[in-house]
């Protein structure tokens, strides 16, 4: 006879079932169904390439590149962590901003997809009309693709366009280092101090970077269309972020 009793039996833990990630919302925007399918097909890969850096919440970083610093103007480089080169095949600027997203370079597709959205959104559109005028088809149009790899350059990435459209989706402040400097902050929504701010840099004349900076670096002007067409309570923006574009400013040389 013994006070001892057996260890007891360990619970099988092995073959739970692992819960999925939400797959991308189906849509209905473009009248050619073959963009559908390459789209829906492209968000797939994407999520299960993007799901690794979003678990550590950690981004592979590149050594600086000084041939892309140098491009920047000489006022903002000592604010440059970092910059992060990108596949150069005509997606670049969706390459950087899906980077950014979190859904990783590969996520390009979902870029374009939900700009797309956004550009029709019933809320904005009186926006847009405004602010794009005759363009809006064309703007629209080039977000759609009709195949995956390389794309022409009217499918490239302009950001005095796709800037507004970028805030206004994501609800966020963009940057962009180039020729010119601009910010875009959101155009319907009021200022947050806890925003995310995307930095996005133009070299080669024809590539864009993603553009890692240093906390509380300073920010470029907003364009005058920022200005002319965005809502009342979208001017908190500027309020909030005054300091910053004062300190840009005051770091700009005077041209004579």
């Amino acid at each position: 006879m013994t006070t001892l009793c057996p260890p007891p039996e360990k619970i099988k833990t092995k073959g739970g079932v692992k819960k999925k990630g939400k797959k991308p919302a189906d849509y209905d925007v473009y009248r050619d169904p073959s963009y559908h399918e390459y789209v829906d097909k492209a968000s797939q890969s994407s999520q299960r390439q993007s799901q690794p850096s979003q678990t550590s919440k950690k981004i592979k970083l590149s050594k600086k590149q000084p041939q892309f610093i140098v491009q920047f103007p000489n006022h903002i480089r000592s604010y440059i962590e970092d910059v992060v080169n990108v596949e150069s095949d005509g997606n670049c600027g969706f390459r950087v901003i899906a980077s950014w997203h979190g859904y990783g370079e590969d996520g390009w597709p979902m870029v374009r997809r939900e700009l797309g959205l956004e550009i029709i959104d019933k809320d904005r559109s009186t926006l847009y009309d405004k602010l794009f005028s005759n363009r809006l088809s064309a703007v629209r149009e080039s977000l759609m693709i009709e195949s995956f790899g390389s794309q022409p350059p009217e499918k490239w990435m302009s950001l005095l366009d796709m800037g507004y459209l970028i805030a206004n989706r994501y609800n966020l402040v963009l940057v962009c280092l180039g020729n010119p400097c601009i910010t875009f902050f959101p155009m319907t929504s009021s200022h947050s101090p806890n925003v995310s701010i995307y930095c996005i840099g133009f070299v080669n004349q024809n590539h864009w970077v993603r553009v890692n900076m240093k906390e509380g670096f300073p920010l470029p002007p907003v364009t005058l269309d920022w200005k002319k067409f965005c809502s009342h309570i979208a001017t908190t923006w500027m309020l909030g972020f005054a300091g910053r574009m004062q300190h840009w400013q005051l770091l700009t040389p005077v041209l004579a």
